[in-house]
């Protein structure tokens, strides 16, 4: 797909750099000189307001309504996506969580482990010494600490 676009804008360059090269022939009728001017002007603002158009049409639909989807076909509630947000801040660096595209290497993977709400929950207030881990204690409190619990529990696993 983006191939065909890069394809398609670099022909539609030479075509205007050939056509910019032709040059008239040597007994143009003034008439329909400016008439092929013209065509061709209106062409090419045609082919350049599509080139821009359509790509930022395509850029600005692309982010609609997807900020709740997470993989698995799980619909984040708005508590959830900012839990997502919060868990990319202080939680991705150590633990993988596929949802959130993150390779920890130093805290358990969450999507193996699957922990329930109530077990993150635990581990954000009073954090994990085990292992080769080192998880501090109430990274997130309240309703953020809720927010990430509530958003693993949900996509871990999927």
């Amino acid at each position: 797909m983006v191939l065909g676009f890069v394809l398609f804008w670099v022909l539609v360059g030479l075509a205007v750099v050939l056509v910019a090269m032709r040059g008239g022939s040597s007994d143009p009728t003034p008439v329909a000189a400016r008439a092929a001017e013209r065509l061709t002007l209106i062409g090419v603002m045609v082919l350049f307001a599509f080139g821009i158009a359509i790509p930022a049409l395509v850029l600005a639909n692309n982010g609609t309504n997807k900020a709740s989807s997470a993989p698995g076909g799980v619909s984040l509630t708005a508590s959830q996506e900012h839990g997502r947000y919060l868990f990319g801040q202080a939680c991705a660096v150590c633990h993988t969580l596929r949802a959130s595209e993150s390779a920890g290497r130093v805290g358990p993977n969450l999507d193996v482990l699957r922990p329930p709400e109530a077990l993150v929950l635990n581990a954000i207030a009073l954090g994990r010494h085990r292992g080769m881990g080192n998880m501090p204690q109430q990274l997130y409190t309240g309703v953020d600490a809720q927010a990430v619990a509530s958003y693993v529990a949900a996509v871990a696993g999927h």
